[in-house]
């Protein structure tokens, strides 16, 4: 089980290192293309070091990828890349019974300098609760009683960013 997360996210990566362990952080600060080969790297690193019995991989990034956001093409453009990388993963590795899921949070998780004030409201707004949150679902997503779900974004932001 490995959890990928978009850095600096220091807060959540410990959390996350506290409840699940193998946690790889990745540097987001850097240049896209920069961020999605680092990206690349850990899942690979993360598919290598798989034992039979704990096989799956959640990625964790900004929901901010999603719904974009003026003046931050090469960020947004790099979080969708790594989500799409992601999925691709799934993909390619489901029929070795590996599983990759992603979960999107709000992109203040991870950096303070993005303003995200365009975004909606949340529905829930109980920020103290946010990373516990994301833990859980974390933690949800790397069972491995938990066969058929894979390729998936599971967005935990409150309700701010709705897919269909």
């Amino acid at each position: 089980m490995t959890a990928v997360v978009l850095g600096p996210a220091e807060a959540l990566s410990r959390a996350l290192a506290d409840e699940v362990g193998d946690v790889i952080v990745v540097d987001a600060n850097a240049a896209a293309d920069e961020t999605m080969w680092q990206t690349l790297v850990a899942l690979q690193a993360a598919y290598t070091s798989m034992v039979a019995d704990d096989r799956r991989i959640v990625v964790i990034l900004p929901t901010i990828g999603i719904s974009g956001a003026a003046g931050l093409v090469n960020y947004t453009a790099a979080i969708e890349g790594i989500r799409s990388m992601a999925k691709s993963a799934a993909r390619q590795w489901g029929s070795e019974g590996i599983a990759v899921n992603i979960i999107a949070a709000p992109v203040s998780l991870f950096r303070s300098d993005i303003d995200a004030s365009h975004l909606t409201s949340a529905a829930v707004s109980n920020d103290g609760m946010l990373i516990h949150s994301v833990v859980e679902t974390a933690k949800f997503l790397l069972r491995h009683d938990i066969d058929h779900l894979t390729g998936q974004t599971v967005i935990v932001d409150g309700g701010s960013v709705m897919l269909p």
